[in-house]
């Protein structure tokens, strides 16, 4: 009973996971509190904090990187959210990881049906296969929009990490939205705390999709529907459609307006950089 009561009320017991983390992030453990309530988790209680703790010390992730944020649950505290980074990296450390492979699955007029990510462990005789699909996926967000091959393969990979090696007690930045979403539409009325915390978790999901330039969009959309700069710039130069496209060497050089004006397009800039590489080759 004496004992109980010491472990309950021991005061040393509390700061243990802050301890672990900063020597793993070499941060004075006596300040990474102030420090992560300053930086990346804002309007956080300390209790929150240390559950959030409890779990970058379990999977080993930084949050200073935005490996591991935070957002409200519904009823209340909160939820860890993990990045892909933060997932990409759990997977890769686990011993028994053995490669990954995606594959997909496009519909008939080329947009994307499905990705399977297909992930190899060295101790079973079957790898783990988990296929997500993009009318379930797709969310109205800038990166789903413009490079949804990327977004689906995220998905893939967050999904099949979690299947394979049993992850558990965190969320992906997909699921973090659809829980703020939910949480938004059913609850009563935030109160000021909550609608704190809700505006926290929503620039943290904003941080975690990082503004990309018009520029590397325009590059990821072509290069993950298999084409590279130079198929780009062959079919800007035969269309007109990128002014002085013979004198670009890479995707930064292009205009951000051009970019934007293209992307808008993307079906048609797609079809037409395969129809001319086709006719090319023949």
């Amino acid at each position: 009973m004496e004992q109980n009561k010491m472990q309950k009320n021991d005061p040393v017991s509390k700061p243990r996971a802050l301890n672990i983390m900063g020597q793993r992030l070499d941060i004075d453990p006596s300040k990474l509190m102030d420090v992560l309530k300053k930086t990346v988790f804002k309007n956080v209680s300390d209790e929150e904090i240390a559950a959030l703790v409890v779990v970058s010390n379990e999977y080993n992730l930084n949050p200073f990187l935005k490996e591991l944020y935070a957002f409200p649950a519904k009823g209340g505290g909160i939820v860890p959210v993990v990045s892909v980074d933060g997932w990409n990296k759990m997977l890769i450390r686990q011993d028994t990881f053995d490669g990954i492979e995606f594959e997909t699955i496009d519909n008939e007029d080329g947009t994307v049906y499905s990705i399977t990510a297909t992930i190899f462990v060295k101790n079973r005789s079957h790898p783990v296969k988990i296929t997500e699909y993009y009318s379930e996926c797709y969310r109205e967000t800038d990166n789903w929009k413009h490079m949804p091959r990327r977004m689906l393969r995220n998905r893939a990979l967050c999904q099949g990490a979690r299947v394979a090696f049993g992850f558990a007690g965190m969320k992906d930045p997909d699921e973090a939205i659809d829980v703020m979403a939910t949480t938004v539409t059913t609850d009563m009325p935030a109160t000021p705390l909550k609608a704190i915390r809700m505006e926290s978790a929503k620039q943290n999901i904003e941080t975690v999709e990082t503004k990309i330039s018009p520029q590397k969009k325009l590059e990821a959309c072509i290069v993950e529907s298999g084409f590279s700069f130079d198929d780009f710039q062959d079919w800007a130069v035969h269309s007109g459609q990128v002014d002085t496209a013979d004198s670009i060497s890479n995707f930064d050089e292009i205009p951000s307006e051009v970019c934007n004006r293209l992307l808008r397009a993307t079906n048609g800039l797609l079809t037409g950089i395969g129809k001319l590489k086709e006719a090319t080759e023949k």
